[in-house]
């Protein structure tokens, strides 16, 4: 009874649907949308969505209250063989407290035989899988089977949530593009939401009818998302519209529900697996406890615990806001998630006489904070927090590179939440760091065109920790021999300060190779272990704002000696180029002194980024950089 029940709610909604824009009901598929071979308004896409629709209502369920129950339908057109692994589906939902479910999925996939006959394929129950992730989060994940180019599949799931304040969001675009997206919200007309939106086209908003208290939102025609070179992530980008309760009116019963930070705080600071973990005590930490009593300040000991839980605890990869298993049972197993780690780094640093707080963070791929709006959801980890005296540490244990004092840079200029009573509420993670590449380098060109020679590469903030981790894998040698115009073989790599996160990370390189020719002629290029790569910014538009992540400053100073056999023939001149705001800064010197070239090539970038708007300017400014970068000294044989 309960599956008829369900199936005949399926109905009523796909009926309401289809009196709204006629889409085909499930199991059924037009022959046109079969033949498709690109996207009409988003050529070259690897798949297009024909249509995402879904309903949300908010109801009362009797012995389990008040619900949010919704139902998702999406239909994909494959047209790229990159694109079919996306009939593998995974979702996740809460299901701490059993505050969610899905239920009820279904999938199936249409296809053309060599007759030009639709061939149905539909999923097995058996095929759908549901998992424990975390303490937190489960996911059901499921693969709609006989998929491949030129395959429509679609599939659809139930989606139920104990709670009268949830609409869940509902996001119109995606990476790819989609031709029609829907969503129906039926919200009890007690109930007040706030709706916000981020669009960029026109949406329409229509009644279902009349006394019915449902609205649709419809998008058409919404192009694809592309990844976009130093972009923070499109999560703050994509169209949608979001719903967050306000308040319930009703003749018996008033009530607001415009939660506040400190509401939060004081919840949080009482949940067992928040504010109460973190009061768990730790055993099997004597060797730090004999190291702290000798040091003299805070920051020492602040250094010295941070490094201790980098060294001794490994990060499973995973985030949340919530200790997973609790920080004695990570502890224990030297392993656990990003939250785990930093409460353990908190109890540490407790137990040193740190006053630690944690902190709610949301890395750049989860998106921006809206601190107007206190939502939990916003947040997907826990940092640490220590004010000491003027100075400020955001730390992050879970990162094995990042050092004590440099905010990490996936939480960097967002807004995070401090959870404590007395200093508590949201605060910026401005940091004073930047990433610094200097590098020194001289050689020698030998008659027969071949060149050697020796550089010191030193690499501060956030440069360093890039270059650690490079070095870490094995792959540093890469780094120096990734150079436009010339074939470098590395002969030796020698790194000091691997242990000081204080100093620069020093890298001595003896390298070899030889240049480009033509003829007679030879070509120097004088950014040699720059890094620099490829101009990232040649498309003629962009939607998201570009994300340097830190300030970042290039330095390159070099010798190049010259035998009798040559002479120089053309010189690049000196130059210098400034952003009209001066917030990027580019300068080369080159002097010919006999047969030495000596130059001195310097690019700073100020800001940490600049929005969208601002791309014109910037595409212009690294058009003109990598005209200057891709000059060269040209060398001629007698």
């Amino acid at each position: 009874m309960k599956r008829a029940a369900l199936f005949f709610s399926l109905l009523i909604f796909f009926s309401v649907l289809h009196a709204q824009d006629k889409l085909p009901s499930f199991g059924k598929v037009d022959k046109a949308d079969l033949e498709i071979k690109d996207c009409d308004f988003d050529p070259g896409a690897e798949a297009l969505v024909l249509f995402d629709v879904g309903e949300v209502e908010i109801k009362y369920a009797g012995f389990s209250g008040w619900q949010s129950e919704s139902i998702y339908r999406m239909r994909i057109k494959v047209l790229k063989a990159s694109a079919v692994d996306r009939a593998q589906i995974k979702r996740q939902y809460y299901s701490k407290n059993r505050l969610e479910e899905i239920t009820n999925v279904r999938g199936i996939s249409f296809n053309l035989d060599a007759g030009g006959n639709i061939v149905e394929t539909e999923m097995e129950n058996k095929a759908v899988f549901d998992k424990v992730i975390n303490k937190e989060w489960s996911e059901i994940s499921f693969a709609i089977p006989n998929v491949k180019v030129g395959t429509v599949f679609e599939y659809k799931y139930r989606h139920v949530r104990k709670s009268f304040s949830y609409i869940p969001a509902w996001y119109f675009q995606t990476d790819i593009p989609v031709r029609y997206s829907a969503y129906y919200v039926s919200i009890p007309e007690y109930f007040q939401f706030t709706v916000q939106s981020t669009l960029r086209q026109k949406m329409d908003e229509q009644k279902k009818g009349s006394g019915d208290p449902g609205k649709w939102y419809i998008l058409r025609d919404i192009a694809g998302l592309k990844e976009e070179p130093y972009s923070s992530g499109s999560k703050d980008y994509v169209q949608r519209v979001q719903f967050k309760l306000s308040r319930i009116t009703s003749p018996t019963y008033n009530e607001d529900f415009q939660t506040t930070w400190p509401k939060i705080t004081e919840q949080l600071l009482e949940d067992e697996d928040f504010g109460l973990a973190i009061k768990k005590n730790l055993r099997g930490t004597s060797d730090l406890d004999a190291k702290l009593p000798l040091l003299t300040s805070n920051k020492e000991r602040i250094r010295s615990v941070y490094k201790y839980v980098q060294a001794n605890m490994q990060w499973d990869g995973s985030y949340g806001i919530y200790s997973d298993n609790g920080i004695k049972d990570a502890w224990d197993k030297k392993n656990g998630s990003v939250t785990d780690i930093n409460f353990i780094l908190i109890r540490l640093l407790r137990d040193a006489g740190i006053e630690a707080k944690p902190l709610l963070v949301s890395t750049k791929e989860n998106g921006t904070i809206n601190s107007f709006y206190p939502f939990l959801s916003q947040f997907n980890g826990a940092m640490v927090y220590v004010q000491d005296g003027d100075e400020v540490y955001v730390m992050n244990a879970a990162d094995k590179y990042n050092p004590f004092y440099l905010v990490p840079y996936d939480v960097l200029y967002n807004d995070g939440l401090v959870v404590d009573k007395k200093i508590g509420g949201i605060v910026r993670l401005d940091g004073q760091g930047m990433f610094e590449n200097t590098v020194f380098f001289t050689c020698a060109v030998e008659e027969d065109g071949k060149i050697s020679g020796q550089a010191t590469a030193n690499s501060s903030g956030y440069a360093r920790n890039v270059r650690m981790q490079k070095n870490n894998k094995g792959r540093l040698r890469e780094v120096f021999e990734d150079n436009s115009g010339i074939n470098i073989k590395v002969d030796s790599l020698e790194v000091n300060n691997e242990k000081d996160e204080l100093l620069p990370l020093e890298q001595k390189v003896q390298f070899s190779g030889g240049m480009q020719s033509s003829g007679d002629y030879y070509f120097l290029p004088y950014n040699l272990f720059t890094n620099l790569g490829k101009n990232p910014f040649i498309e003629d538009k962009r939607v998201t704002d570009i994300d340097f992540s830190y300030p970042r400053k290039y330095s390159v100073t070099g010798s190049w000696f010259l035998p009798d056999n040559f002479t120089v023939s053309e010189l690049p001149k000196n130059t210098k180029v400034i952003l009209p705001d001066t917030s990027i800064v580019l300068s080369r010197m080159m002097q010919l002194d006999g047969s030495i070239v000596t130059f001195r090539f310097t690019i700073e970038f100020k800001a940490s980024g600049y929005a969208a708007e601002s791309y014109p300017y910037i595409k212009e400014f690294f058009k003109q950089l990598y005209i200057i970068l891709d000059e060269r000294v040209v060398l001629k044989k007698k």
